[in-house]
């Protein structure tokens, strides 16, 4: 099985190991690699990071999948708690617990960025997630985790077709839970892929 890409900003260099080691309980992520930037701004905004092809999602699949069904049918009495004690959920829970409680450990604004390794293992197509907030980083890695495929799929084709991101495509999660990519190619031309809701 594929692994997934670890990068950290420096604020997490002293911890790097540690989440690791907690988040390869659930899925295979390689040696982590810390970004030192040149701005000492303390402003900056940290940086947690995952990237890696569809296959390296898998081991979280089904738990996003039972966490979505789970909201959709009883959206009212759902609370997190329950979802996230059901045994079938807990894997996808408890990676976003880890990433939800690494962000809330360092000062400042932090982004959790979850994604595939198209075009590239630096920009990626990824969805950012702005909170540390565990139900929050769940819903929004679930939406991404159950189209995975899909997505791997149609970035792909994107690529074979001329039409590969220069830099980062941007994955935002719709109301529906489908999603929505953004990128530009390197004539400049805004390019925009839907990729349906889940069935």
């Amino acid at each position: 099985m594929s692994e997934l890409d670890l990068r950290l900003s420096e604020k997490f260099y002293g911890e790097a190991a540690g989440i690791r080691a907690e988040l390869s309980k659930h899925v295979k992520v390689g040696r982590p690699s810390i970004v030192f930037r040149q701005s000492a701004d303390p402003t900056l905004t940290s940086l947690v990071q995952l990237l890696g092809d569809a296959t390296a999602w898998l081991p979280l699949k089904a738990a996003a999948a039972v966490y979505l069904g789970t909201l959709a049918k009883r959206a009212a009495e759902a609370t997190w708690d329950k979802i996230a004690n059901r045994n079938e959920v807990k894997p996808l829970a408890e990676v976003a617990t880890i990433l939800a409680t690494a962000a809330a450990r360092v000062d400042g604004e932090v982004e959790i960025t979850a994604g595939l390794n198209i075009p590239d293992d630096h920009f990626g197509t990824s969805i950012s997630i702005k909170s540390s907030d565990p139900e929050a980083v769940a819903r929004v890695l679930a939406c991404f985790i159950v189209h995975a495929d899909q997505l791997s799929t149609a970035m792909q084709d994107e690529v074979a077709a001329g039409r590969k991101p220069l830099g980062p495509a941007i994955i935002e999660r719709q109301d529906d839970e489908s999603l929505l990519v953004r990128w530009r190619t390197q004539d400049g031309r805004a390019h925009e892929l839907q990729i349906p809701r889940a069935k």
